[in-house]
């Protein structure tokens, strides 16, 4: 285990995240999105990826980066706990930060990069199997809600057949209802 002192001065592997604004990766920017059915007919649909809420698509999505930043810090205080486990040790760094055994404290910058590297090495493969299921997913979202629509749409077409065809039987029955002589 690291033991560090009250004044040592030492590399803390700082890896965060910052959010960055990237082209939709579903419709590319072009903010609609083209299904082909299984009978080969298309259908164009607004990019539900990019489109969230009322707003519709954009284009764009907000992404967050795992980014590395070793930061050279002191430490201010070390707390020793001691129990039947054994020695917990605890530092505070300038800035009011908490570190757990001291874990991910270094005592130099390259120990600390090589430790950042490899966490946003991990998380990076993390997030893009996430990205990729998601997108799986509002895929399928696009066939359901092409499906609904073009249900919706034959639905309606056959209501308005069936009103045109009522409209002309009731104009027909109209005009026999003049020739008879009642109004």
């Amino acid at each position: 285990m690291k033991r560090y002192n009250v004044g040592d001065q030492v590399w803390w592997a700082r890896c965060g995240t910052r959010q960055v604004t990237k082209t939709c990766p579903v419709c590319f920017g072009k903010l609609k999105v083209t299904l082909i059915l299984g009978n080969d007919d298309t259908v164009i649909l607004p990019c539900d990826y990019c489109g969230k809420g009322y707003e519709g698509p954009r284009g764009t999505v907000e992404e967050y980066e795992y980014l590395a930043e070793p930061e050279q810090t002191a430490i201010i205080t070390v707390n020793t706990h001691e129990s039947a486990d054994g020695e917990k040790l605890e530092y505070h760094t300038v800035g009011g930060y908490y570190h757990d055994d001291g874990a991910d404290l270094y005592n130099t910058r390259e120990d600390a990069v090589a430790i950042c590297t490899e966490i946003v090495q991990r998380k990076t493969l993390e997030e893009s199997t996430r990205v990729e299921s998601l997108k799986k997913h509002l895929n399928k979202n696009y066939s359901w809600n092409a499906g609904y629509h073009m249900r919706y749409a034959a639905r309606y077409e056959r209501d308005a057949l069936y009103h045109k065809e009522k409209a002309v039987l009731c104009k027909a029955r109209a005009k026999e209802n003049k020739s008879d002589g009642n109004p």
